[in-house]
């Protein structure tokens, strides 16, 4: 039997009809059966393990014991040392060439040696073979072949650390050609704005000292045509006077007229004697500053395009223009030399460097 859940929906009493708040049904129907493959949960029935009372030195004990276990569990074998083993080989020999000394001295004294002094000596030899049979004992063949790997582990660190230190070596080495070339550069760019500091210093000086002389010459100038106009003035006030002197009937010297128009035309023409050296040195200062200011820019322009060139031709042949090719070789020198070498056959066959003039082509031609 399957529960229905809309067996109290329908209502055959129709829809006005309405239960009560406190209505119950008569009987409450089962639950549906569970499915065959149900398996019901296991109880769990808690199970109450006894604690066995333990002292505080008990337990501190067993925990000591087992750290001590396990920490010998984890401890590797003592491994024979390099230098031990080389101790106990050189004692070893030195034995046995003891032996060898007291084997050759019985061979020589035997004839003449007492009973006494040779039982002595055979003790002696005894002691020291026990002692070279010890060490034998602590020698064999794990330990030689434990050692040769150690051997071959050191003699390989070593070489690794060797080519690693001549590797940092060599580093450093480029670094500071690198710091040198640098430093180099540096200084020469220091010169050179040093040079140009003082060339322009002393091309203002030049330039300051021409002035003051062209305005000098133009002051000089200035007086004599001021002087020239003096003069004029003069002989015209003269001549005024004259005729003011004759026309109220008094008596006027000619001769003294002629000595002053004489005097007055002899110093006007020395100050336009001065005044056209004066113009001529004006014309020879103007052209001297023309020619100094040609000059400069020339030498302006033809630095500008040797600069622009060389920093053309770094790029054109390496690239980038902050990069130092007398480094840049990637530790290969020979190869670099012979790069280099190949690119000034291509140039020219007699390898001779770049000519001052040569230009780089303004784009690039693929179908070349």
């Amino acid at each position: 039997m399957s529960y229905n859940c809309n067996m109290y929906n329908n209502n055959q009493f129709g829809n006005e009809f309405t239960f009560p708040c406190n209505f119950r049904p008569p009987t409450v129907p089962p639950p549906p059966p569970p499915p065959m493959f149900y398996m019901p949960p296991p109880l769990h029935v808690p199970t109450q393990i006894p604690i066995k009372n333990v002292s505080d030195q008990e337990f501190i004990n067993s925990f000591k014991d087992r750290f001590t276990e396990e920490k010998k569990v984890g401890e590797p074998k003592p491994k024979e040392s390099i230098c031990k083993v080389r101790d106990m080989l050189r004692n070893l020999v030195m034995e046995l060439n003891e032996v060898k000394k007291l084997e050759t001295e019985l061979s020589q004294i035997i004839n003449t040696c007492s009973d006494d002094e040779w039982k002595m000596k055979l003790n002696e030899i005894n002691h020291k073979k026990g002692v070279i049979n010890g060490y034998l004992s602590g020698i064999n063949d794990s330990n030689l072949d434990e050692l040769r790997k150690q051997v071959a582990r050191r003699t390989a660190k070593r070489l690794r650390l060797k080519r690693l230190g001549a590797e940092r070596k060599k580093e450093k080495e480029d670094r500071i050609k690198q710091m040198k070339e640098k430093s180099r550069k540096i200084d020469e760019n220091l010169q050179k704005i040093k040079d140009n500091i003082n060339k322009a210093k002393q091309e203002e000086e030049a330039k300051l000292q021409a002035d003051m002389v062209l305005k000098e010459v133009l002051r000089k100038k200035h007086d004599a045509r001021k002087f020239i106009n003096k003069f004029d003035a003069l002989k015209k006030l003269r001549k005024a006077r004259q005729n003011t002197h004759k026309g109220r009937g008094e008596n006027v010297s000619e001769k003294e007229m002629d000595e002053f128009v004489t005097k007055i035309d002899n110093l006007k023409a020395l100050w336009v004697q001065k005044l056209s050296d004066y113009e001529k040195e004006e014309a020879e200062l103007q052209k001297t500053l023309q020619n100094n200011a040609d000059e400069n820019q020339e030498i302006n322009e033809t630095e500008k395009a040797v600069t622009t060139n060389l920093a053309q031709w770094k790029e054109a042949l390496f690239g980038d223009e902050d990069a130092m090719p007398q480094f840049n070789f990637n530790g290969d020198l020979g190869r670099f030399v012979t790069v280099r070498s190949q690119w000034d056959r291509y140039i020219s066959e007699e390898g001779s460097s770049i000519p001052v003039g040569w230009l780089c082509p303004t784009s690039r031609h693929d179908s070349l």
